[in-house]
């Protein structure tokens, strides 16, 4: 999970260096992004465990 917002993180600092609102709004929303993808990977892994039963 961390990895997933670190990287998130990253991308926004990465984001923000040539997008105008700025630094702190990009790496807010890249740690929501990866907070979400990680959500959404639990959600998958879990429903393909539950298919495999």
């Amino acid at each position: 999970m961390w990895v997933k917002l670190v990287i998130g993180a990253v991308a926004g600092l990465i984001i923000g260096h040539f997008v105008t609102p700025g630094y702190a709004l990009w790496v807010v929303l890249g740690i929501i992004f990866g907070y979400l993808v990680d959500l959404g990977l639990g959600k998958k892994a879990k429903e393909q465990e539950s298919e495999a039963r």
